[in-house]
C-alpha cells in the first residue's frame, strides 16, 4: 500500500488562457481481488505472472471552464465537465514490454461517450532509477467528441462561432516517465505525455492547438 501526492499540469487543446493544475492525494494498493491506483479502482478479475484483467471505474479529468475561455466567443459556450468512466482493461507482459488495451464508457450521463486505448510500455531499470517509455492510440466515439469539442446550434447563436458536430477520433500519443527509489519507503516520479490530436478535434472552433500535453510529478510513501 502506498500514499502519494500527485501534481498534474494539463495543456489542453482548448482556446483557453491558463494551464490546468490538479494537485491531489493518491492511494495505491492491490489485494487478491480488489485494487486502487490513484484515480481508478476496481476488481482484479484475472492476474498471474503475465496477464492482468481488470474491471474498473476511473476518473476522466477533462474539462472546459468558459470563464477561462480566450475571448468573448469562447466564454459564451457551455462548460464541459469531468466524469466517471467504467470499463475493462487487459495487460499482457511480454519479453519486449507490456501490451495494454482498455475500453471504458461514461457512467454519469455527461457525454454518454466511449473511449478505447491500445498501448505499449517498457520498464528499463538501472539500480534505483527506472525509465518507462510508452506509446499508444486513443479512440473516442462521436458522442464523446461532440460533448467535449462540439459546438451546438444554441452555442453557435450565442457566440457567433460556427456550429460543429464532430465524428469519432483516433489520437496517437507518446509518453516518457521516470521513477527514482530514495529508500525502501519513498519513491518519486515524473512523466510527460504528448497527444497528437486527430483532425476531428483540431477542426473544432473550440480548439487552437494540434497537440495537448500532460505533465505529472509526485512522491509515494509505502507502508
Amino acid at each position: 500500500m502506498a500514499l502519494g501526492l500527485d501534481n498534474e499540469w494539463q495543456i489542453s487543446p482548448y482556446r483557453a488562457t491558463r494551464v490546468d493544475y490538479f494537485p491531489f492525494p493518491l492511494l495505491t494498493g492491490t489485494g487478491d481481488t480488489f485494487y486502487i491506483d490513484g484515480d481508478e479502482a476496481g476488481i482484479l478479475a484475472w492476474k498471474d505472472e503475465f496477464n492482468e484483467l481488470k474491471i474498473k471505474g476511473l476518473w476522466l479529468d477533462r474539462s472546459y471552464d468558459r470563464g477561462d475561455g480566450n475571448g468573448w466567443a469562447m466564454q459564451q459556450l457551455n462548460n464541459r465537465h469531468t466524469t466517471m468512466m467504467a470499463g475493462v482493461s487487459y495487460q499482457r507482459i511480454t519479453p519486449l514490454g507490456a501490451l495494454f488495451g482498455q475500453v471504458a464508457a461514461d457512467t454519469l450521463g455527461v457525454s454518454n461517450g466511449i473511449m478505447a486505448t491500445l498501448s505499449w510500455q517498457a520498464l528499463l531499470p538501472v539500480e534505483q532509477f527506472a525509465v518507462i517509455p510508452a506509446f499508444g492510440l486513443d479512440w473516442e466515439s462521436a458522442r464523446q467528441n461532440r460533448y467535449y469539442y462540439g459546438v451546438s446550434d444554441a452555442e453557435s447563436e450565442r457566440s457567433s462561432l460556427p456550429a460543429y458536430n464532430p465524428t469519432a477520433s483516433l489520437t496517437p500519443w507518446i509518453q516518457m516517465a521516470f521513477d527514482y527509489t530514495f529508500s525502501p519507503r519513498w519513491d518519486g516520479y515524473a512523466s510527460a505525455r504528448v497527444n497528437f490530436l486527430d483532425q476531428t478535434v483540431t477542426a473544432s472552433p473550440m480548439v487552437d492547438k494540434s497537440q495537448s500535453y500532460v505533465v505529472d510529478v509526485g512522491v509515494n510513501y509505502h507502508f
